[in-house]
C-alpha cells in the first residue's frame, strides 16, 4: 500500500509548478462550426488544458455576438452570461436574445481555475442559424420533373407489372438476380425516369458580404454554383420518414458567387424516397413515402449595404433528365455519359430546350436542419490485387470488407460501350450466395480516351469487384477505394499484446462504422435498414470508438417518428409501419439510445424532448404486449439474435421462446425511464415507473425462475440451461440477493464446462455477458473465451479471415454486422478499465477499474470524451506486477480502482506499481 501511495504522489509532483488554463475545441450541439442552427436554445460545450495537476474550472463567461467585430471588443450583444460560478463545460444553454433565421453569430468562453485565476479568452467559434419557420423560406415550394398525376399512374403502372415478376429474395424481391441492364429495360416502352438536372440563373448586382444555401432535395441532391460542386458531402440529405421529417443542410456559397450572371445547377437522385426496390419492409406501399425527386431551396445573398436577394425553388426553374439513368439504394445505379450535357450547371448554358419544372406535392414532414454530420468519402485507397477471370471479366480484391464504392478508370471505351460493375462480400461478386445478391454499377461509355465510373446515389458493402464488358487490362492506379460513411470523428484508441484481442477491436470498430450511414444500418449491403435491436447492442460500444452525440440525436428523432398515435413503434428505423407494436425489444432502442446519450455525454434533453412519447409506448406495450394470463411476459417477435443455436438447435425457432428475453429487457428500461423520470423531476411518473419494475419483477420471478434449480428458463421447455436469460437477470440486477451466487457460478459453469469456455448466446447473450462477467471477477475467463478459436467465438472468426463482424459466428449471410462488437466494452471498460460513473454519467466522474489479464503483457486505450481525452494503460512488469498509469484531463477527477485499493484522482498524470 505504501509503494502505491508514493508512486502516486511522485507522478503529481512532476506535474506541479505554474500552470495557464486554457479553453479549447469550442462545439455548440456537439460541432465545430455548426451551419444553419435551428435549436431555439443551442448548447454550448468546451474542454480545457493546463500543464498544473488537479487544475479545474470554477467559473466561466460566455460572450455571443452578431458580429466578430463586437466579440473581438468583448461585446457579447447577443449573450453576456457574466461570471458564473460553475464548473460545467458541456450542455451549456443559450439563454441570450432570441436568435434570428438566417443570422451569423460568434462566441467564446474564459474561465476561471481553481485559483480563480482568470484564462484568456479562448479562439473565437461562430455558427450560423437556419430556417425556424415556414415564412423563413420565403416560399420557396417543392418542385419536381413530371407533372404529378402524370408521374404517378406511370409509377404504379410499373410497380404492378413487377408484381407479377417477383423473384423472393434479397435485398429486393423484384430483379434480385437481374442485371441492371435488364433492370432497366424491364419497361423498355416506360423506363423510370432518369435523375433529373434542375438549373436557375440569377444576378449579383451588388458587393456580397455573406450567401447561404438552404437545400432540401430528396432522395439525394448535389448542388452545384456555377458549375463548383458544393460540399463534399455524398448521399445527402440523411435517410428520414419524409412523412414525419425532412432535413435541409446549409452551405456557405460565399465565395462562389461572382458578380453578374450566377447559375445554381441541382443534380437529384432517388435515395429512400420512392425506392426502385419492390421490397421485404413496406416502403414500396401506396401508404408510404413515395414520389418523385424533388427539391426546396432558398439561396440567400447579402449585400454589404444590408439588402439580401432571395433565389427559391419556384415555376421559374429548369428542368431536364441527366446521365444517371436509373438509380436506387438497394437496385444500384447507371451512369450513362453519353447522355452528360457539358456545362448545364453554367450560366451561360442555352438550356431554351430545357422544360420548366412542376409543382409536386409536400412530401409532409417538418423541414428541421441536418444538425449531424453528411455522409462523406473518409478514406481512399489502392486494392490489395487484381486480376482476370476470362470470360467473366477481371476481378478486384479490396483487401477489407468496408461501405462505400471504387472510382475506376476506364480507358479507350466506345461510346455505347457497357461496363457492369459487380460488388459483394464474398470472392465472387455474381454468385447467387451473396448477401446483398448483386450489387451493381453500369458506365456507358462516351468514347473518350479516359472515362471514370463511380457512384453517386447508392453505396455497396463489399470487399470484391467484379468487371465485366471491359477487357482493357486494369492496373491498381486505375482503381481507387473509397470508404463511405457518416463522417463522424473517431474518439477512441485500443491496443494490447494480444494480437486476437487486437483484431476483435478491429472488426468491431470497422462493422461499427461501416454501419452509419445517416442512420445506424444492420448491414451496408443487403437490407440497410435502421434494425433497431442492432441499435440496443452495437450504439454503446460504438460511442467509445466514435463521436456519435450529433448522430444519434438525429437519429432517436427517426426511432420515435415510427411510433402510431396508440403507442407502438415499429422495428426498423425510418419505417413504414414495418411490424408496429410487435417488438417492445427492438423498439426499446428509443429509450436505450437516449440513456446512451445521457452517459457518455450527460445529455438529459433527449429525455425531455421525447418523455411523452416513451411513457405513451410504455402504456402500448403493457396493453398490447403483456400476457392476460402471465403478467409480466411480454409477447415478442424477435429473440437473442444469431445465437449458437440457429445452426445446432434442431428444435425449431428459438430455445425457450422469445417472451422473457422481452419481459427482462423491458425490467431495464423501465428502471432506466425512473432514474430520466427523476432527472426531468417527473414525481408520479417516477412513482408510477418504480411500481411497473416491481409488477414485472414479480412476474419475472413467478413465470420464468426455476427456484430449486436456481435458474431462469424460457416459457417453452427446453432441455439445457439458456445463458441468455440467466446472463440477462444478473447484468439488469433481477436476480435476488440470495440466489446471485449460485447463479452465477451455473453461468459460469456453463460457459467453462458444459461448452469449453463458448459463449451460448447471440447478440444481447454478448451485449451482457461481456459487461457483467469481467467486472465481476471474470475477467481472464471472459479473455479465453475471446481468443478461443474453435467455434464459435471471435477468436475463431479472426482465424477464418474476417475483417469485419458477420451476421453471427458464420459467414453465411451478411458478413458487415455490428451488432456482436458489444465485446469491445469489454477492452475498453474491463480490461483498461476507463467507466463512466453512474451516478454521475458524462465522464466528468470517472472510474478507472482495470483488470490485469495474466495471459496479456499490456493493454492501452485513449477516449476522447466530451471534457477531454482519458488514457489509461496497464503493462507486466514482473510475475504478478503491474504498472498501471494514465492521464485525468482537466476539470474532471476518476476513482481509481485496484486490487484491494481505490484511489481518489485529481486531473493530471498518475501512475501506479500493482503486487498481486
Amino acid at each position: 500500500m505504501n509503494k502505491l501511495f508514493l508512486t502516486f504522489l511522485v507522478a503529481f509532483v512532476t506535474l506541479s509548478g505554474a500552470a495557464q488554463i486554457t479553453v479549447t475545441n469550442l462545439q455548440l450541439e456537439y460541432r465545430n462550426n455548426p451551419e444553419g442552427v435551428d435549436v431555439v436554445k443551442p448548447r454550448f460545450f468546451w474542454k480545457l488544458e493546463s500543464n498544473q495537476a488537479a487544475q479545474y474550472q470554477t467559473a466561466y463567461q460566455l460572450l455571443v455576438a452578431t458580429s466578430k467585430e463586437n466579440l473581438d471588443k468583448n461585446i457579447g450583444d447577443a449573450y453576456d452570461s457574466k461570471k458564473v460560478k460553475s464548473s460545467q463545460t458541456t450542455q451549456v444553454v443559450y439563454k441570450g436574445k432570441n436568435l434570428t433565421a438566417t443570422s451569423q453569430y460568434y462566441w467564446k468562453v474564459k474561465v476561471w481555475d481553481k485559483n480563480n485565476k482568470a484564462s484568456n479568452w479562448s479562439a473565437s467559434a461562430y455558427f450560423s442559424t437556419g430556417l425556424y419557420q415556414k415564412e423563413d423560406w420565403k416560399g420557396a415550394q417543392w418542385i419536381a420533373w413530371k407533372n404529378q398525376e402524370e408521374w404517378a399512374e406511370k409509377w404504379w403502372s410499373n410497380k404492378e407489372i413487377e408484381s407479377k415478376a417477383l423473384q423472393f429474395q434479397l435485398p429486393s424481391y423484384f430483379g434480385s438476380s437481374m442485371t441492371l441492364w435488364e433492370r432497366y429495360q424491364f419497361h423498355h416502352d416506360s423506363p423510370y425516369d432518369a435523375a433529373p438536372l434542375l438549373r436557375k440563373d440569377f444576378k449579383v448586382t451588388k458587393k456580397v458580404k455573406t450567401a447561404k444555401a438552404y437545400i432540401s432535395g430528396i432522395g439525394y441532391y448535389e448542388l452545384f454554383i456555377n458549375g463548383k460542386r458544393i460540399g463534399n458531402q455524398v448521399l445527402d440529405p440523411g435517410w428520414t420518414d419524409y412523412r414525419k421529417t425532412i432535413l435541409y443542410a446549409t452551405h456557405d456559397i460565399t465565395n462562389e458567387v461572382q458578380d453578374g450572371a450566377n447559375l445554381a445547377g441541382v443534380m437529384l437522385g432517388r435515395g429512400n424516397y420512392g425506392q426502385l426496390a419492390y421490397d421485404h419492409w413496406g416502403f414500396y406501399k401506396k401508404d408510404g413515402y413515395i414520389g418523385q425527386p424533388k427539391l426546396m431551396c432558398r439561396i440567400r445573398v447579402e449585400y454589404e449595404d444590408g439588402t439580401e436577394e432571395n433565389v427559391i425553388s419556384d415555376l421559374s426553374w429548369k428542368i431536364t433528365g441527366g446521365p444517371i439513368i436509373y438509380d436506387g439504394p438497394h437496385m444500384g445505379e447507371i451512369y450513362d455519359a453519353t447522355k452528360e450535357i457539358p456545362n448545364w450547371n453554367l450560366a451561360n448554358f442555352d438550356a431554351s430546350s430545357w422544360e420548366t419544372v412542376k409543382p409536386s406535392p409536400h412530401p409532409g414532414g417538418e423541414l428541421v436542419s441536418q444538425m449531424c454530420q453528411p455522409i462523406r468519402v473518409t478514406e481512399t485507397f489502392k486494392p490489395i490485387e487484381i486480376k482476370s477471370k476470362g470470360n467473366y471479366g477481371q476481378w478486384i480484391d479490396t483487401g477489407t470488407n468496408s461501405s462505400g464504392w471504387i472510382k475506376l478508370r476506364l480507358k479507350n471505351l466506345k461510346k455505347g460501350q457497357q461496363v457492369l460493375i459487380f460488388y459483394g462480400e464474398h470472392e465472387d461478386p455474381t454468385s447467387s450466395g451473396q448477401p446483398g445478391r448483386w450489387q451493381q454499377m453500369g458506365y456507358i461509355g462516351k468514347g473518350e480516351k479516359e472515362e471514370f465510373a463511380e457512384c453517386r446515389f447508392s453505396y455497396k458493402g463489399y470487399r470484391y469487384v467484379q468487371v465485366k464488358g471491359y477487357k482493357t487490362k486494369i492496373t491498381k492506379d486505375d482503381v481507387e477505394v473509397k470508404i463511405v460513411h457518416s463522417d463522424v470523428p473517431r474518439v477512441g484508441h485500443f491496443e494490447s499484446s494480444d494480437k486476437v484481442v487486437n483484431a476483435v477491436d478491429d472488426i468491431c470498430r470497422k462493422s461499427l462504422i461501416f454501419n452509419l450511414h445517416s442512420i445506424a444500418t444492420d448491414c451496408p449491403n443487403r437490407e440497410k435498414n435502421g434494425w433497431l435491436g442492432d441499435v440496443v447492442t452495437g450504439m454503446e460500444f460504438g460511442m467509445a470508438n466514435y463521436d456519435l452525440a450529433a448522430l444519434m440525436t438525429k437519429f432517436t428523432r427517426d426511432i420515435w417518428d415510427t411510433q402510431n398515435e396508440a403507442g407502438g413503434m415499429a422495428a426498423i428505423a425510418p419505417a413504414n409501419d414495418y411490424r408496429t407494436g410487435r417488438s417492445s425489444l427492438w423498439s426499446s432502442a428509443g429509450v436505450h439510445v437516449p440513456w446512451y446519450m445521457y452517459t457518455y455525454y450527460g445529455d438529459t434533453r433527449l429525455f425531455d424532448e421525447y418523455w411523452q412519447k416513451m411513457m405513451l409506448w410504455v402504456d402500448y406495450s403493457w396493453k398490447h404486449n403483456n400476457l392476460a394470463e402471465k403478467d409480466g411476459m411480454f409477447t415478442e417477435m424477435y429473440n437473442d439474435w444469431v445465437t449458437p443455436y440457429d445452426r445446432t438447435y434442431k428444435g425449431g425457432g428459438k430455445p425457450g421462446g422469445n417472451e422473457v428475453i422481452a419481459s427482462m429487457n423491458f425490467y431495464l428500461v423501465l428502471k432506466r425511464l425512473a432514474i430520466m423520470a427523476d432527472k426531468l423531476d417527473k414525481k408520479k411518473d417516477k412513482k408510477r415507473l418504480e411500481q411497473q419494475v416491481k409488477r414485472i419483477h414479480a412476474g419475472i420471478q413467478k413465470w420464468a425462475f426455476d427456484e430449486e434449480k436456481v435458474e431462469y428458463a424460457g416459457l417453452k421447455p427446453f432441455n439445457e440451461f439458456l445463458p441468455v436469460v440467466n446472463i440477462l437477470a444478473l447484468n439488469y440486477g433481477i436476480v435476488p440477493e440470495k440466489y446471485k451466487a449460485q447463479l452465477e457460478k451455473k453461468v459460469v459453469d456453463n460457459i467453462v464446462k458444459d461448452k469449453n469456455y463458448h459463449v451460448w448466446g447471440g447478440v444481447f447473450t454478448v451485449h451482457s455477458a461481456y459487461e457483467y462477467l469481467p467486472k465481476n471477477g471474470y475477467a481472464d475467463m471472459m479473455h479465453k473465451v475471446v481468443v478461443d478459436e474453435e467455434w464459435p467465438s471471435f477468436g475463431w472468426l479472426i482465424k477464418e479471415g474476417a475483417t469485419t463482424l458477420p451476421e453471427g459466428y458464420n459467414f453465411a449471410s451478411s458478413d458487415i454486422h455490428h451488432f456482436m462488437g458489444a465485446v469491445d466494452n469489454f477492452f475498453y471498460r474491463h480490461m483498461v478499465g476507463i467507466n463512466f460513473d453512474e451516478n454521475n454519467p458524462g465522464f466528468k466522474q470517472i472510474i478507472l477499474k482495470p483488470n490485469f489479464i495474466k495471459a496479456m503483457d499490456f493493454a492501452k486505450a485513449s477516449y476522447n470524451s466530451i471534457h477531454g481525452e482519458i488514457k489509461a494503460e496497464w503493462k507486466k512488469t514482473a510475475n504478478g506486477t503491474y504498472e498501471y498509469s494514465g492521464t485525468i484531463p482537466v476539470n474532471c477527477e476518476a476513482e481509481v480502482v485496484l486490487p484491494n485499493k481505490t484511489v481518489h484522482v485529481k486531473s493530471g498524470s498518475f501512475k501506479f506499481t500493482v503486487a498481486i
